[in-house]
């Protein structure tokens, strides 16, 4: 019973910070052309999407704070999860977090180096006034 009551507080945390999406068309919705989010690709497991999601939102406190981050979340059960997570995953599987930048940049950071990986993709893709380079020729929705 205590396991099945934390796994629920653990998702509905999750729920709270991160805006549930159901594949990558309602990410194309929700994404505008300067944006720059964070999509979380949940896993099976509860307590390390809790800890993926907590490693996640720790990293914003290293951006500046006038850094705009959208966050999503992908559901193992949502109808477009398949398609997500075949581009994802590649470091150690399922969670995952992905850097979204404008309608398509989608690149998968390495959860080993997940806060320098959130704030250097902030600081070459998502401040809009030090953008760097494009993401296109390394987005992997585009060139899986």
């Amino acid at each position: 019973m205590i396991i099945l009551l934390f796994f629920f507080l653990c998702i509905s945390q999750i729920q709270t910070e991160f805006t549930s999406v159901r594949g990558f068309s309602d990410l194309d919705d929700f994404a505008t052309p300067a944006g720059f989010g964070l999509l979380l690709v949940l896993g099976e497991d509860s307590i390390d999407n809790q800890a993926m999601a907590e490693q996640i939102l720790n990293s914003l406190d290293s951006l500046p704070e006038y850094a705009s981050v959208d966050l999503w979340c992908i559901a193992p059960d949502a109808p477009g999860y398949v398609e997500i997570a075949d581009l994802s995953g590649y470091y150690n599987g399922y969670p995952s977090t992905v850097i979204l930048v404008g309608h398509c940049g989608f690149l998968e950071l390495d959860p080993q180096y997940l806060i320098s990986e959130i704030v250097d993709s902030w600081f070459t893709w998502g401040d809009p006034d030090s953008r760097i380079t494009g993401i296109c020729n390394f987005c992997r929705r585009c060139n899986p």
